[in-house]
């Protein structure tokens, strides 16, 4: 079983992943969709754990990106930031989504120098707007992103637009196409609810709105 296959089987196995097409889920937008990812379960596994950050280190040494230090996105990335840094003894800061009201109103923290590169490590890429706005501070911090690795990619075509904007590459151990399938081959979901699937990820506000 390839990574992207076994990430998925085990987000499925695990329930860190949820699909219910036919009873959505609401989400923090306002909007309904059909699947739940909450990678923050993952910490509670240790097995599962060590397997996806051994899939980030085989796929930050495939990347091929030079890098200074690993850069967590608060909140959910910063866990497994750390996991992989100590594995292979990189620095690494973390990346908050705005800057704080109080003390130094850091959005990056930790110890880095202007001109470092760095990779940011994120746990789900949806619509890209946390990712924006991690990229966005830590260019503004005077850091030069080169790669994104992510445990789950969405596949969202909002997300697509984010990263061409910043040209940037972006590498996730696995992704919603992988994921539906293989839900769909362990009969998890029905081929009905396949296509509901496919439905909501081609354009999510539609789909959530033609539920009122």
């Amino acid at each position: 079983m390839n990574c992207e296959l076994e990430v998925a089987d085990i987000l499925l196995k695990s329930g860190c992943l949820q699909l219910r097409p036919s009873d959505p889920f609401h989400y923090a937008s306002g909007l309904r969709g059909p699947i739940y990812c909450d990678n923050r379960q993952l910490l509670s596994l240790p097995a599962h754990r060590k397997k996806i950050v051994k899939y980030f280190i085989e796929k930050l040494n495939e990347s091929g990106w030079g890098f200074d230090q690993l850069a967590g996105l608060a909140t959910a990335g910063i866990p497994h930031c750390s996991f992989i840094a100590h594995e292979i003894d990189s620095p690494m800061i973390y990346i908050r989504s705005k800057a704080k009201g109080h003390g130094k109103q850091n959005q990056v923290e930790g110890k880095y120098s202007s001109g470092q590169s760095i990779v940011l490590i994120e746990d789900l890429i949806n619509q890209g707007k946390s990712l924006q706005d991690a990229l966005e501070g830590a260019i503004a911090s005077g850091l030069k992103p080169v790669g994104v690795l992510s445990i789950v990619s969405y596949e969202m075509e909002q997300a697509k637009k984010v990263i061409e904007k910043f040209n940037i590459e972006s590498i996730s151990l696995t992704n919603f196409s992988t994921i539906t399938s293989l839900a769909l081959e362990q009969k998890l979901i029905s081929a009905e609810e396949h296509v509901m699937l496919n439905s909501w990820q081609s354009d999510p506000v539609a789909w959530s709105s033609s539920l009122s």
